[in-house]
């Protein structure tokens, strides 16, 4: 490999590990805004909380490679012992950030949310939030409005599987939309065990 085929390849890396960083930060601190309006910024299945984790992890892991990348850059052409320093410097701070996002990454392990379409409503869509965690699973009902989900606060739905003895596999998909004159039902689960109501919008 050539020097000049290295610098190119490293530009792009360093480029391309800025706009992950950049973009990840980006959607976790709206993600976070958003919330602390009572809803949740989505992006397909993921929203809330576990879209906040998941731009964290991305973020960090491009602020590793930038660390590293950059401190080999800034010291290719320097002398024996100030790429010792530097780099090493540098791995220790690779090694500290690695660290956080492993404990970012259990903390997320502890709880996560996913969001999924279920139909269309008086041209509203309809969409249940599943939440998973220690405590057992849950699902709340309401409506998504481009990347914005809104939960619906007059809406009715238990919690699911309790002490987290429930099987997310039994008792979440299969998703069935019923539209009353004045309220809108969810079935779900294997046997449609599972209940959320709403008014109509």
């Amino acid at each position: 490999m050539t020097a000049t085929t290295k610098t190119t390849a490293t530009r792009v890396v360093l480029s391309t590990a800025t706009a992950l960083c950049v973009a990840s930060v980006c959607t976790a601190v709206l993600a976070r805004r958003v919330a602390t309006e009572g809803r949740a910024f989505v992006l397909g299945p993921l929203g809330g909380q576990t879209l906040i984790v998941l731009a964290v992890l991305v973020a960090g892991v491009a602020l590793v490679v930038l660390v590293l990348g950059v401190a080999w850059w800034l010291t290719r052409r320097s002398g024996f012992w100030p790429q010792i320093l530097v780099r090493s410097a540098a791995s220790l701070l690779a090694v500290v950030i690695g660290l956080g996002l492993c404990v970012v990454a259990w903390l997320g392990a502890l709880g996560s949310v996913k969001y999924v379409d279920v139909g269309t409503v008086d041209g509203r869509t309809v969409m249940v939030a599943e939440y998973r965690s220690l405590a057992g699973l849950g699902a709340s009902l309401g409506y998504r409005d481009g990347w914005l989900f809104t939960p619906d606060p007059a809406a009715s739905g238990s919690a699911i599987g309790d002490d987290g003895a429930g099987d997310p596999q039994a008792e979440f998909g299969m998703y069935r939309l019923e539209v009353a004159a004045d309220q809108v039902t969810v079935r779900f689960g294997d046997d449609g065990q599972n209940v959320l109501t709403a008014p109509r919008p």
